[in-house]
């Protein structure tokens, strides 16, 4: 079963890698990041907005979610540093796929791409609820992280596993920020503070 699952993640990964000609590799190479760059529009955004309708609520929302995302990273890292690398990297399954973008190879899961989406939605979820931004967020990240396997560098099931892993844990995480309110009280008047000394 185990090993039938393995090989249809690793056959899924050859048909995806061959949807991306190379000439296009550029585009992948945005669309990969692209939930990174979506993440800090939101996060200046949410502060500006913050500042414009002198509200700091917007920005402990933006603080909320970067914090989500941080508390997420580091459960992340320990895992995968403690994983030992249990399958070829991507980039090595065969000769005829040749990563678009460069990439360690490394222990490709979970994603730490998809970590990221799992925590920004969640963020978005739990703090900003904002159905549109959630919406249009949901599908930068299905792109962000489809390219991610045309590229080359992640199994759909690191994508799959990784999503799914991250968001109990963000949401553990998002849900341990709400409940304990320590950063509200203590750690995000300090960020707030120190922005209104530059005027932000």
């Amino acid at each position: 079963m185990i090993q039938n699952l393995l090989s249809l993640d690793t056959s899924t990964l050859i048909w995806a890698r061959t949807l991306i000609s190379p000439e296009y590799a550029r585009y992948v190479q945005i669309a990969w990041e692209l939930v990174v760059l979506w993440w800090a529009l939101i996060l200046v955004w949410l502060w500006l907005r913050g500042v414009q309708k002198k509200d700091d609520r917007y920005k402990v929302w933006a603080l909320e979610i970067v914090f989500t995302i941080i508390l997420t990273f580091l459960v992340y890292s320990i895992i995968n540093f403690g994983i030992p690398k249990w399958r070829p990297s991507p980039q090595e399954i065969a000769g005829s796929i040749a990563p678009l973008i460069p990439h360690p190879l490394d222990n490709s899961f979970p994603s730490g791409h998809a970590l990221f989406s799992a925590a920004l939605l969640i963020g978005l979820i739990r703090f900003y609820k904002n159905k549109l931004l959630i919406l249009i967020t949901l599908l930068i990240a299905l792109i962000t992280v489809s390219a991610r396997v045309m590229g080359g560098v992640h199994y759909p099931g690191d994508i799959i596993g990784g999503f799914f892993f991250w968001w109990i844990g963000a949401y553990l995480m998002a849900l341990l920020l709400e409940k304990t309110q320590f950063f509200r009280r203590y750690i995000f008047p300090i960020f707030i503070k120190v922005a209104s000394w530059i005027r932000l």
